[in-house]
């Protein structure tokens, strides 16, 4: 009991470190909610109907141990002087546990109540055929999400506990941060030209897809994948490299305001910046496919499927949206905390030469606001080519009433997007503050 009670307390202590934890394990709740309230209304049942939850169910393992080693890493000193002052290693692994489970479980009952009223929402706003609100409903859904939770609760839980029965002294009072370099700074202009031909063969693509016949299409649609993802991972290697080349021709122009820091921050890890930055494109642009499929599912215009079913799946495509999205601001704030965290040296020593803490506020925010939005300039460059061009061709295909539909739906999407940008970086704000505590005024080194 002593030992919950701490636990307890260390939770609501951490609070700030744990931000990021709820929110992504409340929002991934709240879509497993609404999938499985809509599945008990239309009573249907098998792959389909029980996929979702599961994809939701994995998603959250992985993110949870994405979380789970960052507080690990966050409170390693923590944990290794309750080691040195007595604490056996069971009740330390028992106290860190009890923790992760009151959050867990804070995380499921608020999602669940959120989830619950997203879909009575969904149900007055779409109008679906079977639509009903009741208790028996809420305890069945809740029944149904408290199994995947449970799952993903253990899991997290035995990884957890095998890494803190590994882990030794030494392990917790030391950790290891490089920088990564590259031996050819001028190998950026070969991925420059590597990506303006995959940009002219992805948009050749389009430009076929738009304007062949429907017939014709078929073989550019299941190829337009790679020059995509070619052109993705290119753009970034160029640009990315471009960057790392300039600074270290130190330019002019770096010294001046914050480039410098601005550009070392986004280049200190160059080749792992450049994969993970093509992961995040990926999946930026896969949600935003999610949620343009999903809003033309609900449009009543449409009827692909029984009305039920299209109302489902358009629902479905909304979560695999979110769930998308989720992840996507998830890892990208978990990476930007951790390196806020390892940067914090660093941010102090500006400091000490100088530096008003007003101005690092600023420095520290234009450098979340960047790593937040450099993933989607390349989707960004994407959209305003190719969305103009798919417009042309779903406006001689539907209804006059659904004419620009899908500019409405990027706007919409974009508008989404924008909401969690801006609640993950309130997240990445208050996290980092409690990161970096900087000295009421500022002292100079002797």
């Amino acid at each position: 009991m002593t030992y919950f009670k701490l636990s307890i307390r260390n939770a609501k202590r951490s609070f700030a470190d744990y931000l990021l934890y709820i929110v992504t394990m409340t929002a991934l709740s709240a879509v497993m909610e609404v999938s499985n309230c809509i599945t008990i209304t239309g009573k249907s049942a098998g792959f389909q109907a029980v996929s979702f939850p599961l994809l939701i169910t994995m998603i959250q393992v992985v993110l949870a141990g994405y979380n789970n080693t960052f507080m690990l890493k966050q409170r390693a000193k923590e944990f290794a002087n309750y080691l040195l002052l007595g604490m056996k290693r069971k009740e330390l692994t028992n106290l860190f546990l009890y923790e992760i489970l009151l959050l867990g479980l804070f995380c499921f009952l608020a999602g669940t109540a959120i989830g619950f009223v997203l879909y009575g929402l969904l149900g007055f706003t779409l109008f679906f055929h079977s639509f009903h609100i009741s208790g028996s409903l809420y305890a069945e859904s809740l029944l149904h999400t408290f199994f995947y939770f449970s799952m993903i609760e253990v899991v997290s839980a035995l990884s957890l506990k095998y890494r803190l029965d590994k882990l030794q002294i030494r392990d917790l009072m030391h950790e290891k941060n490089y920088n990564q370099t590259v031996k050819n700074k001028n190998n950026y202009k070969n991925w420059g030209i590597v990506f303006c031909i995959s940009f002219v063969c992805l948009a050749g693509i389009v430009c076929g897809i738009v304007f062949l016949p429907e017939k014709d299409i078929m073989p550019l649609v299941s190829t337009v994948a790679i020059p995509l993802l070619l052109s993705i991972s290119a753009f970034y290697e160029w640009c990315l490299g471009f960057l790392y080349a300039r600074r270290k021709k130190q330019a002019v122009t770096l010294y001046q305001k914050d480039r410098l820091y601005l550009t070392a921050a986004m280049t200190s890890n160059i080749r792992t910046a450049a994969v993970t930055n093509t992961v995040f494109c990926m999946c930026f642009l896969f949600s935003a496919a999610a949620f343009e499929t999903g809003m033309l599912m609900l449009q009543p215009e449409i009827r692909l499927f029984a009305i039920d079913r299209q109302q489902w799946m358009g629902t479905l495509q909304i979560g695999i949206y979110i769930v998308f999205t989720v992840i996507y601001f998830s890892i990208l704030s978990l990476h930007q905390i951790i390196e806020l965290r390892q940067n914090t040296q660093n941010i102090r020593i500006l400091h000490y030469i100088g530096k008003s803490s007003r101005q690092i506020k600023m420095l520290v925010i234009q450098q979340i606001v960047v790593k937040l939005l450099f993933p989607m300039t390349m989707a960004s460059l994407l959209f305003s080519f190719c969305i103009p061009l798919l417009n042309r061709k779903m406006n001689l295909v539907l209804p006059l009433s659904m004419r620009n539909v899908l500019f409405k739906f990027t706007g919409a999407f974009w508008l989404c997007t924008f909401f969690f940008c801006l609640c993950y970086f309130f997240v990445i704000w208050i996290m980092g503050r409690q990161i970096i505590k900087l000295p009421h005024s500022p002292k100079h080194p002797s």
